[in-house]
Protein backbone atom coordinates (compact mmCIF):
# COMPACT_ATOMS: atom_id res chain seq x y z
CA UNK A 1 0.00 0.00 0.00
CA UNK A 2 1.61 2.90 -1.10
CA UNK A 3 0.72 6.61 0.80
CA UNK A 4 0.76 10.16 0.45
CA UNK A 5 4.30 10.37 1.40
CA UNK A 6 5.36 7.35 -1.14
CA UNK A 7 3.87 9.27 -3.90
CA UNK A 8 5.55 12.69 -2.38
CA UNK A 9 8.71 10.81 -2.19
CA UNK A 10 8.57 9.72 -6.11
CA UNK A 11 7.74 12.88 -7.19
CA UNK A 12 10.55 14.54 -5.82
CA UNK A 13 12.62 11.53 -6.90
CA UNK A 14 11.50 12.51 -10.36
CA UNK A 15 12.22 16.38 -10.10
CA UNK A 16 15.92 15.70 -8.69
CA UNK A 17 16.37 13.39 -12.03
CA UNK A 18 14.77 16.05 -14.47
CA UNK A 19 17.21 18.67 -12.42
CA UNK A 20 20.34 16.05 -12.52
CA UNK A 21 20.11 15.71 -16.47
CA UNK A 22 19.51 19.05 -17.29
CA UNK A 23 22.48 20.38 -14.80
CA UNK A 24 24.95 17.76 -16.11
CA UNK A 25 26.73 19.95 -18.40
CA UNK A 26 26.60 22.54 -16.72
CA UNK A 27 28.31 20.46 -13.68
CA UNK A 28 30.55 18.60 -16.39
CA UNK A 29 31.73 22.13 -17.41
CA UNK A 30 33.05 22.81 -13.68
CA UNK A 31 34.66 19.40 -13.77
CA UNK A 32 36.41 20.84 -17.09
CA UNK A 33 37.35 24.20 -15.24
CA UNK A 34 39.25 21.82 -13.01
CA UNK A 35 40.89 19.61 -15.07
CA UNK A 36 42.29 22.89 -17.01
CA UNK A 37 43.40 24.64 -13.59
CA UNK A 38 45.25 21.31 -12.74
CA UNK A 39 46.60 21.32 -16.22
CA UNK A 40 48.21 24.44 -15.73
CA UNK A 41 49.02 23.69 -12.49
CA UNK A 42 51.48 20.74 -14.29
CA UNK A 43 52.38 22.82 -16.74
CA UNK A 44 53.33 25.57 -14.47
CA UNK A 45 51.59 28.31 -15.64
CA UNK A 46 48.61 27.93 -13.25
CA UNK A 47 47.57 31.90 -13.59
CA UNK A 48 45.63 33.83 -10.63
CA UNK A 49 42.54 34.00 -12.89
CA UNK A 50 42.69 30.38 -13.80
CA UNK A 51 42.93 29.78 -9.86
CA UNK A 52 40.34 31.57 -9.12
CA UNK A 53 37.83 30.06 -11.67
CA UNK A 54 38.98 27.09 -10.37
CA UNK A 55 38.75 27.79 -6.89
CA UNK A 56 34.59 29.06 -7.89
CA UNK A 57 34.20 25.91 -10.21
CA UNK A 58 35.03 23.74 -7.15
CA UNK A 59 32.56 25.80 -4.63
CA UNK A 60 29.87 25.97 -7.36
CA UNK A 61 30.24 21.95 -6.99
CA UNK A 62 30.55 21.42 -3.31
CA UNK A 63 27.38 23.75 -3.14
CA UNK A 64 25.03 21.56 -6.10
CA UNK A 65 26.31 17.71 -5.41
CA UNK A 66 24.79 17.30 -2.07
CA UNK A 67 21.62 18.14 -3.70
CA UNK A 68 21.62 15.43 -5.83
CA UNK A 69 22.03 12.60 -3.34
CA UNK A 70 26.40 12.77 -3.92
CA UNK A 71 27.72 14.24 -0.49
CA UNK A 72 30.89 12.45 -1.18
CA UNK A 73 31.12 14.63 -4.33
CA UNK A 74 30.19 17.96 -2.19
CA UNK A 75 33.16 17.01 0.17
CA UNK A 76 35.69 16.87 -1.90
CA UNK A 77 34.62 19.77 -4.02
CA UNK A 78 35.11 21.58 -0.96
CA UNK A 79 37.82 20.09 -0.60
CA UNK A 80 39.36 21.24 -3.76
CA UNK A 81 37.95 24.86 -3.07
CA UNK A 82 40.29 25.06 0.36
CA UNK A 83 42.98 23.64 -1.12
CA UNK A 84 42.56 26.14 -4.27
CA UNK A 85 42.29 29.08 -1.99
CA UNK A 86 45.47 29.11 -1.06
CA UNK A 87 48.05 31.13 -3.09
CA UNK A 88 50.53 28.53 -3.61
CA UNK A 89 49.25 25.23 -3.43
CA UNK A 90 51.72 23.19 -1.28
CA UNK A 91 54.30 20.45 -2.41
CA UNK A 92 56.13 19.88 -5.39
CA UNK A 93 53.66 17.04 -6.34
CA UNK A 94 50.67 19.79 -6.12
CA UNK A 95 49.54 18.84 -9.93
CA UNK A 96 49.47 15.25 -8.87
CA UNK A 97 47.26 15.50 -5.49
CA UNK A 98 45.09 17.82 -7.83
CA UNK A 99 44.34 15.45 -11.14
CA UNK A 100 43.55 12.30 -8.30
CA UNK A 101 41.25 14.92 -6.65
CA UNK A 102 39.38 15.84 -10.01
CA UNK A 103 39.75 12.21 -11.46
CA UNK A 104 37.69 10.84 -8.44
CA UNK A 105 35.34 13.78 -8.15
CA UNK A 106 34.64 13.12 -12.16
CA UNK A 107 34.22 9.33 -11.35
CA UNK A 108 31.74 10.45 -8.14
CA UNK A 109 29.54 12.44 -10.69
CA UNK A 110 29.60 9.45 -13.04
CA UNK A 111 28.49 7.14 -10.68
CA UNK A 112 25.24 8.87 -10.62
CA UNK A 113 22.70 7.33 -13.34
Amino acid sequence: MSGPQDSHAQEMAALLDTLWKSNYGVLMERVGILRDAQEKLAAGSLDDQSRKSAEEAAHNLAGILGTFGLPQGSALASKIEVWLAQKAPPGANSADVLRSWVDELEAIIASRP
